[in-house]
């Protein structure tokens, strides 16, 4: 049973994967700082043997290792790595024009953002090589696919997870590895107030991207049916970025 490592687990994003990717027939090990998120997330894509909680900061090389050896040593092999740590307002960062933000709080916002995608991603690709198979898919945001005001940072960070995943599937192609971002746009998230985006949404379908939207892109683009597909950036943002 292939085994799929996601960051940001604990996420309503994270849960959709989790939940999805089981029902597709994975074994999900949902990762997140918070590790009761990750236990709620874990439970709700259906608990042990299937779906694990583990506790792990994406930002911090030295647990990324240490996660990665663990996993492949009770597994085997990492299949596929799903990267969805991140955010902006859930880490508790108010939107703000970019002359009145800090450099501790555009550093944050990079590390969690962009820097989790890169130090995850590179720690799992040597054994992805060797194995010559594997799959990624990021989590980018419509705000990376056209900026908008007051979130140029979280912007700038989604934007640069687009292009670094296109360039890496040039990269490791030769080796069976594929490579895709997911652009969601209005979604649901924890931090929201239950509802507040539906009543908010801007999608021509009238409703916010809701966690399983998201699950069953990440789904198919780590199925066989997206075999074929590498570098590309599905925007599951409902319209309302019309990329």
């Amino acid at each position: 049973m292939p085994l799929a490592l996601i960051t940001g687990g604990g996420s309503a994003i994270g849960e959709g994967i989790a939940r999805c990717l089981v029902a597709c027939g994975f074994t999900v090990a949902v990762t997140d700082i918070d590790l009761e998120r990750a236990r709620q997330s874990a439970a709700a894509a259906g608990g042990p043997p299937r779906a694990l909680a583990l506790g792990l900061d994406a930002t911090d090389r030295k647990q990324i290792d240490s996660m990665v050896a663990q996993l492949a040593a009770a597994h085997g092999a990492i299949d596929a790595l799903v990267n969805v740590a991140g955010g902006m307002r859930g880490l508790g960062i108010a939107k703000s024009d970019f002359v009145d933000m800090t450099p501790a709080l555009w550093t944050r916002l990079l590390d969690v953002n962009l820097s989790s995608v890169l130090h995850c991603t590179h720690a799992v690709l040597p054994p992805m090589i060797a194995a010559r198979r594997g799959a990624i898919v990021s989590i980018a945001a419509s705000r990376g696919l056209r900026g908008g005001p007051q979130a140029s940072i979280y912007s700038a960070a989604k934007a640069a997870i687009i292009v670094f995943s296109q360039s890496l599937a040039q990269e490791v192609g030769r080796f069976g590895i594929r490579v895709n971002t997911v652009a969601p746009g209005n979604a649901q998230a924890h931090w929201k107030p239950p509802a507040a985006g539906q009543a908010a949404s801007r999608s021509p379908l009238g409703r916010e991207t809701s966690g399983e939207d998201v699950g069953k892109a990440v789904a198919f683009l780590l199925s066989e049916d997206a075999t074929h597909i590498t570098g590309a950036c599905l925007d599951v943002s409902g319209g309302t970025a019309l990329h």
